[in-house]
């Protein structure tokens, strides 16, 4: 049975000061440029268009703030790891990034995408330990699953697990095309928000 998920677009933010003002916790959603972190955030929604996502590495060039059933704030973050004027590109990332994993008190945890088919490059290893630095809770989202077999998938989320170091128990295999995974991506985004209730 499909849920629909109230989620509208809060503000998008290229500084700190344009971060909204709001008590609830966050949860950024990173990855490599064209990863499909809007194709994800729309299929855990079940929106089409909550997100914009489109074929052109690096769409999203802020920090896009979106309120979901009224209790927990997606943000969607650039994608890092460009082709084209990668190291511009990369300053820029850092300059958005930064800040807000340092000093958002709001922010509670990482969904990192991976896709299921490509081995950990050294900035997805990057923002794992901003993340292990932050004490945020990590979810790797292991998209596109439904282009292995089954047993080709155990074997990447191994290899996945092992490069960024970090427990198997962290990783959700998924697909946004198929649809495939968002109830358990959503339980455990459910459990960074009742754990940052804990924490207040």
């Amino acid at each position: 049975m499909e849920v629909f998920h109230d989620a509208s677009l809060v503000t998008s933010a290229a500084r700190s000061d344009q971060w909204p003002d709001s008590d609830l916790p966050e949860i950024i959603f990173a990855g490599r440029s064209n990863a499909g972190k809007s194709s994800l955030i729309n299929s855990l929604t079940n929106r089409k268009n909550l997100a914009f996502s489109g074929k052109t590495p690096g769409k999203t060039k802020l920090l896009n703030f979106f309120l979901v059933d009224g209790k927990v704030i997606f943000t969607d973050a650039p994608g890092y790891g460009y082709s084209y004027d990668d190291k511009n590109n990369a300053v820029k990332f850092q300059k958005i990034i930064d800040p807000y994993f340092r000093y958002r008190k709001q922010l509670k945890g990482l969904v990192l995408l991976m896709d299921c088919r490509r081995e950990p490059k050294e900035d997805d290893i990057t923002m794992i330990d901003y993340a292990k630095s932050m004490h945020l809770a990590i979810i790797v989202a292991v998209t596109k699953s439904d282009k292995l077999s089954r047993q080709q998938l155990m074997k990447s989320m191994k290899v996945i697990a092992d490069k960024l170091e970090i427990s198997k128990n962290c990783l959700v295999p998924c697909s946004s095309l198929k649809k495939t995974g968002m109830e358990e991506l959503w339980a455990k985004i459910d459990e960074v928000v009742e754990n940052s209730k804990l924490s207040n």
